[in-house]
């Protein structure tokens, strides 16, 4: 039987199924990352983003097609990681935007017209869009489905044509970037792209196809619940509640003065048209009444956490208030909050000696939105500064501030020597523009390094790279590969000292590395280097051997 039209039902079917295909293809899109370092790669970002999406989808049983895609969009939206995540999330938040209210199924027509609409949402979510990426493939796969749909009226054979189109554009993508013809490779959030459209085109094929559903696994949950942590007695509201909005032009700051006076705990975010809400309360009735006002509810989820916490082993009040003593005082010091992205036990003591909050996170996972959100929304300040630390975190920090009443600022750090540097510009007791100033112009005077290892054969740059070469990397720029951690340490130093008579040198060490072998290098250094001052801490980062900084 020829399908024309999608209803509710298999649209959310066949994107959760969609997600499924792309986690069990995730290596294959992974391997084609071009930068052979062990980093959050495009097929995991978008293997999590989808996930997320997907649970959100899982708990609906709405029959209107918008609020399904609107749960797609929001579950995307929060759980978006990397660049590839953030463009994937905006293609389902505009193709979300492109379906009509109100209805129950849409034409194949309708349908490509909404992809499309998605595509026009991730173009303008990229300040810069580069061809030859997963836009490209997203933009001309649209425009072959709408001119398939003026052809017929067959969903099918309308996706069977978009698919096989896409694969040429992305066969394509190597002539469009220089980097991806040099690796022999295309370009892995494209064929990302194309796993998810096979994945819907199974189900349009089949709609009575046996889907998987999400792993709980594989979905990270930013909203950690930390009332076990409490004592029995000083657990002041019983019941951990949760739930969805959706309406329309939801007022998220007067609906956070209205359950504020109901318990505590309470993180309201979201858009004026889906929020979630997490509170501890002793009335959910009243958060279910005074939330019902302002649109429709859903994942309704109320928990007794008095029998929670008879399952626990609850911390002592001592502890928990002297936590919130500490936490307090720092909140009456400071007007303006800085969040960083870091890893690593050495990295995360320094960022926040310095007086960060951290978001756990960095170059082995990236983290998602909704992470990242999470944080802001915990803390007490008006004017928050973000450290991505990570180039590929930027884009995911400045998705935030659409979702956040606060005033977010995004210092671009690409690196956490940036981080390091833009904390130390930082300064509590002046104006938010002048910190901003100060911050991006310290950025601009730290040189940053990398040591780590290939994690698959490639060609980069002009060099043949094998699987276990140690790499040397200065600004996001390969420069070196060789065989010894040692050589490649002071090869990549010695680049960065170029044109430079003194200064300092930083050296954080992972925790593979021994203190013994940091010793002996920072004196084979000081040797070469005696107009520098050079100093070396414990980061405890995984996967790079070295972070090294040079101002």
């Amino acid at each position: 039987m020829v399908m024309e039209r999608i209803d509710a039902r298999l649209l959310k079917k066949a994107i959760i199924h969609a997600a499924f295909v792309l986690r069990q293809n995730k290596k294959i899109v992974d391997a084609l990352n071009v930068f052979p370092v062990p980093d959050g790669d495009t097929g995991t970002n978008m293997s999590l983003t989808m996930d997320q999406a997907a649970d959100e989808l899982e708990k609906t049983s709405s029959s209107e097609l918008k609020k399904v895609a609107e749960k797609a969009a929001w579950g995307s939206l929060m759980g978006a990681r990397g660049n590839s995540g953030v463009i994937l999330s905006q293609l389902f938040r505009g193709f979300a935007q492109g379906i009509p209210a109100n209805k129950d199924c849409v034409s194949s027509m309708e349908l490509a017209l909404a992809y499309k609409s998605g595509v026009d949402a991730a173009y303008r979510a990229v300040m810069r869009p580069v061809e030859g990426t997963i836009l490209t493939v997203a933009r001309e796969t649209a425009d072959k489905m709408i001119f398939e749909a003026k052809r017929t009226n067959d969903l099918e054979i309308i996706l069977e044509n978009t698919l096989r189109y896409g694969e040429k554009v992305l066969e394509r993508t190597p002539e469009m970037l220089k980097a991806l013809k040099e690796a022999n490779v295309v370009d892995a959030g494209g064929k990302g792209l194309l796993f998810l459209m096979s994945g819907i085109l199974e189900v349009i094929r089949d709609p009575d196809l046996e889907i998987s559903t999400v792993q709980k696994d594989d979905v990270l949950s930013p909203i950690e619940d930390t009332s076990h942590s409490k004592t029995f007695q000083d657990i002041k509201y019983m019941y951990c509640t949760e739930l969805f909005i959706t309406g329309k032009d939801i007022d998220i700051e007067a609906l956070k003065h209205e359950l504020s006076d109901l318990g505590d705990s309470m993180i309201v975010i979201g858009t004026g048209e889906l929020v979630k809400i997490h509170i501890h309360t002793n009335n959910p009735d009243l958060v279910l009444g005074t939330s019902l006002r302002c649109g429709e509810l859903s994942n309704i989820k109320i928990d007794n956490m008095k029998i929670q916490h008879q399952e626990t082993i609850g911390k002592s009040i001592e502890e928990d208030e002297t936590i919130k003593t500490l936490a307090d005082e720092k909140n009456d010091k400071k007007n303006i909050g800085v969040i960083s992205v870091s890893s690593g036990q050495g990295l995360k003591d320094i960022f926040t000696s310095l007086g960060a909050d951290i978001i756990e996170g960095g170059q082995s996972m990236n983290p998602s939105t909704e992470n990242i959100l999470s944080a802001v929304e915990e803390t007490a300040y008006n004017d928050i500064i973000i450290l991505p630390n990570n180039k590929n975190i930027i884009l995911t920090a400045e998705q935030v501030k659409s979702l956040s009443k606060r005033n977010i600022h995004v210092i671009p750090t690409k690196s956490i020597p940036q981080g390091i540097s833009a904390l130390l510009a930082f300064n509590p007791d002046i104006a938010i523009e002048e910190n901003i100033s100060n911050m991006r112009q310290s950025i601009k005077n730290v040189i940053s390094g990398e040591v780590t290892y290939a994690v698959r054969d490639t060609k980069y740059n002009g060099n043949k790279i094998k699987e276990g070469d140690i790499l040397g990397i200065k600004d996001g720029k390969l420069q070196i590969v060789g065989a010894d951690t040692e050589e490649v340490i002071i090869k990549l130093v010695g680049l960065m000292t170029e044109g430079k008579k003194d200064g300092i040198i930083t050296i954080y060490y992972g925790s593979d590395i021994k203190e013994s072998s940091v010793k002996e290098t920072v004196n084979i250094l000081a040797q070469k280097y005696n107009d520098f001052d050079i100093e070396y801490y414990s980061g405890g980062q995984s996967l790079y051997y070295y972070i090294v900084s040079v101002e």
